[in-house]
């Protein structure tokens, strides 16, 4: 039987809410130092996404867009001429 004095008001679902949302109060608290970038490529990196992170964010630049398709028609061009 378990003691009344030592009960866990907070479920599993509620205590997982709570690290969340302290994990967000502490990201939102270190936001101010221009280092949000770094934080997310690092936790990224950490959680193995980083590949499909740096992609989002690469064609989400125009620039860096244009310069990918720009890249990839020349490509495509030379396999084209040195086929046909």
């Amino acid at each position: 039987m378990t003691d009344p004095t030592q009960f866990d008001p907070l479920s599993g679902g509620d205590r997982l809410r709570a690290l969340e949302n302290e994990r967000s109060a502490e990201h939102r608290a270190g936001s101010r130092d221009g280092l949000d970038g770094l934080r997310e490529y690092s936790t990224a990196w950490h959680e193995n996404r980083s590949t499909a992170y740096l992609l989002q964010k690469s064609w989400a630049d125009p620039i860096s867009r244009w310069f990918f398709i720009a890249v990839v028609t020349i490509i495509l061009i030379g396999w084209a001429y040195l086929l046909l």
